[in-house]
């Protein structure tokens, strides 16, 4: 065996590549039904690759077929086509109704070679009877042992039934291929929001979709077309000039970047006013959550220009009053520990009470972590002379 050969043995990547095909082109296909039939169920890996149903029974089965080269063109002996063909057979054989009720899609990124049997079932220049001499041709001569399953599965049916299936079949070939299908999803949300967003939305709405259907092919149950329309919906909200999308309230920072903060100046500030270890891990989770999430909405050009800068200042002000007045209320000539005290009450203020929103955003992540990355600036501070160095300050009263 060929160095090749083994590679080719143990590479899962082409499976893994149909099976996020398979669940990009079901996203796809559930966009293009909210306008047609919002009422579907949509369903992977249950009665076909992808299938929609009236909850009675499906409507439409489709099989997807991707191939990363340009091979797998729909021959008649294509073994995509009799695989495909033996399935859907084999399920006439059982349901003679099927083949009236059942739309059956076959779309690949193979192409069907003019006068095929596959290219007389496209949507254009149909001749399903013309498909079906090809196949009965080939079935009968053929020695294929591959296909020999699939010949068998769709001559033993009845030539009423053989008729019926192959008027049931649609084949679309030459389909998009992975990476086009995100182009399609982009094309399909454009008119969402605005044009500059459109990757995102459809990033966010993949990660919604992709966590859904492994949830799905666990339980074996279906979405609602309606379900992907509501989360358009509360996507496309996030996305507008009153919001924001938050997607780090809850990330945890990793063992490496806590390692770092623990150095920064912020949390010098807490120390400082001997803040304990617990609080400071919060800190430092918080300043980390609105870090990341600030410098997502800058990539992505979320916010508009001075915005930030202009929430940064709306905290300044907030904490300027506050901590003037912690300094007049000191008694002359205190000593640190009464200056630790009164820098403890008003870090006590930012880290529960403020709760400043960034636009109509209001997330005590983004306040207090904002404040951190204020107090590592030195912008503000809790201690009383959080701005002088604290050896400067030691042993002198004020």
């Amino acid at each position: 065996m060929t160095a090749e050969d083994k590679k080719s043995q143990y590479d899962a990547s082409a499976s893994a590549t149909g099976y996020l095909y398979q669940c990009r082109y079901a996203l796809l296909l559930g966009l293009q039904a909210i306008a047609t039939r919002p009422e579907l169920l949509l369903s992977i890996e249950k009665f076909d690759d992808i299938s929609f149903s009236d909850g009675e029974g499906p409507v439409a089965q489709i099989q997807a077929k991707h191939h990363v080269s340009k091979k797998g063109d729909l021959t008649d002996a294509s073994e995509d086509l009799w695989s495909t063909l033996r399935i859907w057979s084999e399920q006439v054989a059982t349901d003679h109704e099927k083949a009236f009720q059942t739309a059956f899609i076959l779309t690949t990124t193979a192409t069907a070679p003019a006068g095929t049997a596959a290219s007389f079932l496209r949507a254009a220049d149909r001749d399903p009877d013309k498909a079906r001499t090809l196949l009965l041709k080939v079935a009968a001569k053929s020695k294929s042992k591959k296909n020999a399953p699939a010949y068998l599965a769709f001559t033993s049916l009845s030539e009423f039934l053989q008729q019926r299936l192959l008027n049931a079949v649609s084949i679309l070939d030459r389909s998009a291929n992975i990476a086009d299908v995100w182009d399609e999803l982009c094309q399909a949300v454009r008119l969402a929001v605005p044009k500059e967003h459109v990757g995102q939305l459809v990033e966010r709405l993949e990660g919604w979709w992709f966590g859904l259907m492994t949830r799905i092919l666990l339980s074996g149950s279906d979405v609602s077309v309606l379900a992907i329309d509501s989360k358009l919906d509360e996507l496309r909200e996030e996305f507008s000039r009153s919001r924001l999308p938050v997607e780090f309230a809850s990330a945890q920072p990793p063992t490496s970047i806590v390692a770092d903060l623990d150095k920064r100046p912020f949390v010098a500030q807490l120390r400082r006013v001997n803040v304990g270890a617990q609080r400071i891990e919060w800190a430092i989770r918080d300043y980390y959550r609105a870090s990341e999430q600030r410098s997502k909405w800058a990539r992505e050009k979320l916010t508009l220009d001075g915005e930030v800068e202009q929430y940064e200042q709306d905290l300044i002000e907030a904490w300027q009053p506050r901590f003037a007045a912690m300094v007049d209320n000191l008694p002359m000539l205190c000593d640190e520990k009464t200056k630790t005290a009164s820098g403890q009450k008003l870090y006590q203020w930012a880290e529960q009470d403020a709760l400043l929103p960034l636009r109509s955003l209001a997330q005590r992540f983004l306040t207090h972590g904002s404040f951190h990355i204020l107090a590592n600036r030195h912008a503000v501070g809790w201690h009383p002379e959080f701005d002088q160095p604290e050896s400067s300050t030691k042993g002198v009263a004020s």
